[in-house]
């Protein structure tokens, strides 16, 4: 359990008039100071929930704006300026603090002993107390959202082991159920669980044979859905319906619509194929189908597509018989995997997603052409390129980023600030070059007018030793004259040739160490590039959810054997974890 929050004994004026709030009151309102700044505190919707769960706690009613926030939400903003000016040292000794709590943690409540195996715990922190933030447009948005107590949770142990400390709802025992405890939201009244990590063996073993399936459909999907069409004019109503249904989720990458409970106010109103109403489609004069709904995180679909005739004529059937109510009466995902289950055994809706995702990433691994002598990140933008294709099939939108702008702004300045320094270092190589050159060439000019000076001398000295001869004088200290001077000449000579030879060296040298420089930032200038059109075209996409559930992660690992590139490069440390089973897989 997250530890409760430290009252600091605050007050606050509502309507004018000063009101000293009890702990539960400051916890609220201190949450709220802490949105303030952002889109949330805008949204009236956002904010009126907000307020009414506030008026209750405080026991007359309150409305946005009645309550004077401004000296807490100073507080707030000095609080954050602290942390942000504090000494290194002390960021320092406060981070590793943090991490020895979180190891401590981790080692006390992170583990889990499964059929023997100790495993980890993906999630065993429970959510604190908030302000629920909703996705989209939910409705409960803004409402206050009481975390668990011990008094809450429901453990799943068996008999022989030991109970942890607390007040627990209850102890149970279900050996054919994975989670490990669980307790009803107090807001919205869904279970909430904890489960084993991804990496458990149990886990993992399911994930696997989640994948397995979806690759026995690709092998079958022909057969399934010739099945599918032959039922989209079957003259049983019911039938007819949840083939209509099975075609939309095989063609269009539609949800099934039965995850949420439909009687559930509290929900957003969004919905999957079985669940899709009159409203949710238009038919257009081309023949062609638009979808229009709210789906999964209430993320909108607007889908046009050219259906089987087949299938456009059921749809324009069930609408006009729907009275605003679901299309697809009756049908629910139970309904679906019966049927599927006719033509593949233990096929489900969401296999369907599963393997379209993975293979829109097969294609695109294939489009997008990368050499095993291509750079790292390169082959990391080509896999990028490729989850994004898995994230438009399943239709993973995402609010943008409210500092998506400023983060891209960011990147470009950084690109423009490379290519400058980039020109800036050929430069200096260049001025480098042409100094040493010129340094090299003046050495070079005074060797060569020493030798021309010594051979003059030389051949002065060389004509006096002739007439010396000649004159039959004495001439042997000129003759040693002579050899001294030949002596020296050859040393220049050899200094000539030896400046030369270095002077080749290290302008080569130079150039090499020029070209090298000029490799490294003609690669950071195209990783740079890749960065950038990577964000903008993954800017409202999520693709870490088609990542870790639907994609296949063994394309990327048959792609890296082909392309020299290990596959978990591009998967987070997480997700390696999760899908270490594939190497033993694939050995």
């Amino acid at each position: 359990m997250p530890p409760p929050y430290q009252p600091k004994g605050l007050s606050v004026k509502i309507k004018g008039k000063w009101h000293k709030l009890t702990p539960q009151q400051e916890e609220r309102v201190v949450a709220w100071a802490k949105k303030m700044g952002t889109p949330y505190v805008e949204d009236p919707v956002f904010a009126e929930n907000f307020h009414r769960d506030l008026s209750e706690l405080l026991g007359f009613q309150v409305k946005p704006g009645d309550i004077d926030y401004q000296p807490i939400y100073q507080m707030v903003l000095e609080e954050r300026e602290r942390k942000k000016n504090l000494p290194p040292e002390e960021r320092k000794r406060l981070r590793e603090e943090r991490k020895r709590v979180r190891e401590a943690n981790k080692e006390k409540y992170g583990w889990v002993e499964i059929d023997g195996v100790r495993c980890e715990i993906a999630n065993y922190t429970v959510e604190p107390s908030s302000i629920f933030m909703g996705r989209g447009a939910h409705p409960l948005r803004g409402r206050w959202k009481e975390g668990p107590r011990h008094e809450d949770i429901e453990l799943n142990l068996s008999p022989d082991a030991p109970v942890p400390p607390g007040s627990w709802k209850a102890v149970v025992w279900e050996p054919d159920h994975l989670w490990i405890a669980r307790w009803r939201d107090k807001l919205t009244g869904k279970m909430k669980y904890v489960w084993p990590h991804d990496s458990a063996p149990l886990k993992q073993s399911r994930d696997k044979e989640k994948y397995d399936k979806a690759v026995e459909l690709r092998r079958n999907l022909d057969r399934v859905r010739e099945f599918i069409e032959s039922n989209l004019d079957h003259p049983d109503l019911k039938r007819r319906k949840t083939a209509t249904v099975c075609y939309l989720i095989d063609q269009l990458n539609f949800r099934v619509g039965d995850e949420k409970d439909e009687a559930d106010e509290t929900e957003a109103d969004t919905v999957g194929a079985s669940s899709l109403r009159p409203q949710h489609i238009s038919f257009n004069p081309d023949g062609s189908v638009t979808f229009d709904f709210l789906g999964k995180d209430s993320v909108r679909h607007l889908i046009t597509a050219h259906l089987d005739e087949r299938a456009v004529r059921n749809l324009k059937e069930f609408a006009q018989t729907a009275n605003n109510k679901s299309l697809f009466e009756e049908v629910d995902s139970t309904v679906v995997s019966e049927f599927l289950d006719e033509v593949m055994e233990g096929l489900s809706a969401k296999v369907f997603r599963t393997c379209h995702a993975t293979e829109a990433v097969e294609k695109k691994l294939e489009e997008v052409k990368v050499d095993p002598q291509d750079p790292e990140y390169v082959k990391k933008h080509a896999a990028t390129l490729a989850n994004l294709e898995a994230a438009k099939a399943c239709n993973h939108k995402r609010t943008i980023p409210k500092t998506w702008e400023e983060s891209l702004r960011r990147q470009k300045e950084r690109l423009k600030e490379r290519r400058r320094r980039a020109l800036e270092n050929q430069r200096k190589y260049r001025e480098k070059i042409a100094k040493t050159r010129a340094t090299y060439d003046e050495r070079l000019e005074k060797l060569k007018a020493s030798i021309e000076a010594e051979k003059e001398a030389l051949a002065e000295l060389e004509r006096q030793l002739e007439e010396r001869l000649a004159q039959g004088k004495p001439s042997k200290g000129l003759k040693r004259r002579v050899e001294s001077k030949k002596r020296k000449l050859r040393g220049l000579r050899k200094r000539l040739a030896e400046t030369k030879r270095k002077r080749g060296e290290r302008l080569a040298k130079l150039r090499e160490a020029m070209e090298r420089r000029k490799t490294r930032d003609r690669e950071a200038i195209e990783k740079a590039k890749l960065q950038i059109r990577a964000k903008e075209l993954t800017r409202d996409y999520n693709l870490g959810t088609s990542l870790k559930n639907y994609i296949d992660p063994r394309v990327y690992l048959d792609w890296g054997r082909r392309v020299d590139y290990d596959w978990r490069n591009y998967y987070s440390k997480a997700l390696v974890k999760k899908f270490s089973w594939i190497d033993n897989d694939a050995a």
